[in-house]
């Protein structure tokens, strides 16, 4: 978001005060986005030892603290929900990426799915703005909340890579031990990433004499289901696919985007979504997506995708054997994906009121 604002012109350029644990988190912030117009400012209120003495003596005697201070911030965003101290702040506006508890609860705790609800409510209750990831994820809302008056928003990124230039594919591949063309499916280890698709349609390729071969990269682990990675990989044992199908785990930024400019085609096959990077990530770089055919991607890619459901195994093959015998790449963003970052940073400047 912060790296977006950097494709304004200077005298456009918003200025930013970053609301931070402390001071380390926001030079952090500072350095890897080179975002000149930011400052610091403490999620921490400090008192000194006289105020605080003022106020121990003020509470005892009038049940009162003489002394209040207040983070004045005229803006804050994202926000899921507000503590009290920042419940005086005018313009608050809120972030939902998407609703996926409501169509997959079964991915989801009953305290999860109870939480993200009365935030909902908490959210209509107070009535500031609340923005959107997609169009898909405002329908949704608009569904299942449709008695809200709250201004809304759609905000879709657009993401802003590093420099691969210097970056080598041969490299890279033999740091991670892969050898010939490869698919490439980069996502956490969460269960409605739905990488047994991949898997299912792997087998069924090598069965039919078709041997591919896929690279999973991601943090191995979904709290909610800590045995889903643990799981993907004795199927794959018991298939036989230890040679088609590597899980890398969460590697460097640049080698995860160094291999996924020169998959064959990167794989989406997401059971749900609010914005997907993967997807962002793929068209900034002109590659070849195979995606599930749910809202939000078509959102992203209208025509500009190869796309499958994604509880069919044999439908995603198809695509894959068509991207082997035609490799015909769908996206032809080129230099225009600056456009898309330029209009993700100007919508995001219009949401601050220019404050």
């Amino acid at each position: 978001m912060i790296r977006s604002l950097n494709y304004l012109p200077k005298t456009e350029q918003i200025q930013l005060h970053i609301l931070a644990s402390d001071k380390q988190v926001f030079e952090e912030l500072k350095k890897v986005t080179g975002y000149p117009k930011m400052k610091f400012v403490s999620h921490a209120i400090h008192y000194n030892k006289m105020e605080t003495f003022i106020n121990r003596v003020s509470f005892r005697i009038m049940k009162k603290k003489l002394i209040s201070k207040k983070i004045e911030l005229e803006w804050l965003f994202p926000l899921f929900d507000v503590p009290n101290h920042l419940k005086h702040i005018n313009d608050l506006v809120f972030w939902i990426p998407d609703l996926q508890e409501k169509f997959l609860p079964n991915f989801f705790s009953k305290e999860d799915v109870k939480m993200r609800h009365e935030r909902y409510l908490n959210m209509i209750q107070l009535n500031h703005k609340i923005v959107f990831s997609s169009q898909s994820a405002l329908n949704d809302f608009d569904t299942f909340y449709p008695d809200s008056k709250n201004e809304k928003k759609v905000l879709q990124f657009a993401v802003v890579h590093p420099d691969l230039m210097k970056a080598d594919i041969k490299v890279v591949k033999e740091k991670y031990r892969i050898t010939g063309d490869y698919f490439f499916s980069p996502n956490q280890f969460w269960q409605h990433k739905n990488h047994i698709s991949i898997i299912e349609a792997v087998k069924i390729l090598k069965d039919k004499g078709v041997v591919v071969k896929v690279v999973f990269t991601g943090k191995e682990y979904d709290y909610r289901n800590p045995e889903y990675t643990s799981n993907l990989k004795q199927k794959v044992i018991d298939y036989k696919l230890e040679n088609e199908i590597l899980f890398l785990g969460f590697i460097d930024r640049i080698d995860q985007l160094v291999l996924m400019k020169n998959a064959q085609a990167v794989i989406q096959p997401s059971l749900f979504e609010g914005w997907s990077t993967v997807v962002e990530d793929a068209k900034a770089l002109n590659q070849t997506l195979i995606v599930s055919n749910i809202a939000v991607h078509q959102e992203q890619l209208g025509d500009k995708g190869y796309f499958f459901s994604p509880n069919n195994y044999n439908e995603l093959v198809q695509k894959m054997v068509e991207v082997i015998n035609n490799p015909i790449c769908k996206l032809k963003y080129d230099l225009s994906y600056i456009e898309n970052i330029k209009q993700f940073a100007l919508k995001l400047k219009m949401l601050t009121n220019n404050n």
